[in-house]
């Protein structure tokens, strides 16, 4: 029993949004019912998101629990935070030990290790490598530098998220204007697009992992009599080899649910049975209608697949899309062809955003191969939707400027409006 070893597990606020307290922190939770699950039994976390100014986020610092044991979550837009979170924990416990990790510090190991003031820094999946620090921490070893989490192989193996830290009822993210809950069926994703930082996160086991129908199952029992409204996180959910007995057997839960999906997986027997499952909202990324654009990007294989839009939402389902500008061959002619062929696509909703080099994807690490130079260097800033609308236009092609870049996310999305489409900010379903 290690009941004597105090655990704070930490997500900091996101100040560069409008709402960055949408739900709760799901990689903290699972680290939490790990440790739970190996007798680490004194384990809290402490959300300080949904802070709106620079003095409650100050002061929410300042009330972080003293602890022996730090874990910091962290992305681009709070690194800051993080940064000034554990500059605060050392100054006031200077024996304490900070352990971060998260898509940034996955991204920039090394830079993390010498800028962020925390002991370790740890890349990829967090459960077990966590676990292993606090260990070392215990027996006096003290595992410091950068240490890399493997994935298991087996997720069913991993405890439920510990929800029972937080208090659920805080969070503001609503499907049909209900509370939802969100989960993971699945880790990675197989297709390794160049601008998304899944594989970042998969650490040492870059492969796509789905939880067996039966253990997804499970999980939604135990909250069942509470909730009915669920969104799965997963970057890929209909990629699943079980999808269709996963979906047949949700049917008997009789709950509302939101998913992201591949355009190529819905067909008209998938989009079906995730309309019969519960499921009323689906996420694809598009990205963009030129196929040049997505054979760059690797997601050649969805090009011919764009009337499965029709097909989902004949089904009723709710369809958004995201799409992409600043990508290698975009010109005037190509982005006013491409985004006036996706308004006549008939997707509900949509979101427009510039191409993004975030830390450890290969736009951000190998720029040159595809044209670019990146000319924002502060990541802290790469968000694509923040406060007011604004977003980071950290690219420059050799083709065009980031003010090209401006001028076509404009366009984009007036002509994705005059379609019918409405922007996600103005969603009636899912928020």
């Amino acid at each position: 029993m290690n009941s004597s070893i105090r655990v704070v597990l930490v997500n900091p606020p996101s100040n560069c949004v409008n709402d960055d307290r949408v739900e709760p922190p799901l990689g903290l939770l699972y680290i939490a019912a790990n440790l739970r699950e190996k007798d680490y039994r004194d384990v809290s976390i402490c959300d300080i998101s949904g802070a709106r100014s620079e003095l409650e986020i100050k002061e929410r610092m300042g009330n972080v629990p003293s602890a022996d044991v730090y874990g910091v979550s962290c992305f681009c837009t709070n690194y800051q935070y993080a940064k000034e979170l554990i500059k605060h924990i050392k100054s006031v416990n200077r024996a304490s030990y900070v352990v971060i990790g998260g898509p940034n510090p996955s991204g920039t190991p090394k830079f993390t290790l010498a800028n962020s003031g925390a002991d370790t820094v740890v890349v990829g999946e967090g459960e077990d490598i966590f676990k292993d620090c606090i260990d070392s921490f215990v027996n006096g070893s003290g595992l410091v530098g950068i240490q890399h989490g493997v994935g298991r192989t087996d997720i069913d193996s991993y405890a439920f998220p510990a929800r029972d830290l937080v208090d659920l009822t805080t969070y503001s993210r609503e499907l049909m204007g209900n509370q939802v809950i969100s989960l993971l069926s699945s880790r990675g994703c197989k297709h390794h697009c160049v601008h998304c930082n899944s594989v970042v996160m998969g650490g040492g086991n870059k492969t796509v992992r789905y939880r067996s129908p039966d253990n997804v199952i499970d999980e939604i029992k135990t909250m069942r009599d509470s909730f009915a409204y669920y969104r799965f996180n997963d970057d890929h959910f209909t990629g699943s080899p079980n999808l269709e007995d996963l979906l047949t057997r949700m049917k008997d839960l009789d709950i509302t649910f939101r998913i992201f999906a591949r355009i190529e997986d819905l067909n008209e027997k998938n989009s079906r049975l995730l309309k019969e499952a519960g499921c009323v909202h689906v996420s694809v990324g598009l990205e963009s209608l030129y196929p040049a654009n997505l054979k760059i990007i690797s997601k050649k294989s969805q090009v011919g697949h764009e009337d499965n839009v029709r097909i989902a939402r004949s089904n009723g389902l709710v369809v958004r899309s995201s799409f992409m500008v600043g990508l290698p061959f975009d010109t005037d002619e190509t982005v006013e062809q491409s985004f006036t062929r996706a308004a006549q696509l008939g997707v509900d909703e949509f979101a427009v955003y510039p191409l993004i080099p975030y830390p450890g994807t290969s736009i951000a690490k190998f720029p040159e191969r595809f044209g670019y130079t990146i000319v924002q260097e502060d990541f802290t800033d790469y968000v694509q939707i923040g406060k007011d609308g604004r977003t980071s236009f950290a690219l420059r092609h050799k083709n065009f400027s980031p003010e090209d870049v401006k001028r076509w996310l404009i366009l984009a999305t007036e002509i994705l409006k005059s379609g019918g489409a409405k922007h996600m900010s103005e969603s009636k379903v899912a928020r």
